[in-house]
């Protein structure tokens, strides 16, 4: 019997720049023109070096969502937050940007890849769901082949 290969199956530091290349690639993705020049938290102290950040972003969205599911914009700023380095005073933990999680979160609903459920959470659509596993299972593939 043939088991089929999921997301889970497949690496994040594979699967995340492979689909936010799909993701630019395909040229439904609207990014605002402000994207270049905003931090990501009050904890960085720059920009993104990486142009095409905000796909990554979207991608990492996408993952956790198929992983965990109903996720808020609360907890998701939990976890892309960091430490913020304060001189010799202690460090403190910092949440991400808000507007940057929203506007993604909105990109993805455009899209078809989230959806909201009758009680407001979000969750992966079905459809995107087996397209996800279409793309682990021929990235799955790539990566036993190339070794």
């Amino acid at each position: 019997m043939k088991s089929s290969i999921t997301l889970k199956d497949i690496p994040s530091s594979s699967f995340i720049p492979a689909y936010a290349d799909y993701l630019k690639r395909s040229g439904q993705v609207e990014t605002p023109s402000w994207l270049d020049m905003v931090k990501t938290g009050a904890h960085k102290t720059y920009s993104p070096k990486n142009p095409s950040w905000f796909f990554l972003r979207l991608a990492s969205l996408v993952r956790k969502f198929y992983i965990k599911g109903g996720k808020g914009v609360g907890s998701l700023r939990k976890e892309y937050g960091g430490k913020k380095r304060r001189g010799a005073r202690p460090s403190k933990k910092k949440k991400a940007s808000g507007k940057i999680i929203r506007l993604a979160l909105c990109e993805l609903q455009k899209l078809g890849i989230i959806e909201k459920n009758s009680r407001g959470i979000r969750k992966i659509t079905r459809k995107a769901q087996q397209d996800m596993d279409v793309r682990s299972g021929k990235l799955h593939f790539l990566l036993n082949t190339s070794q």
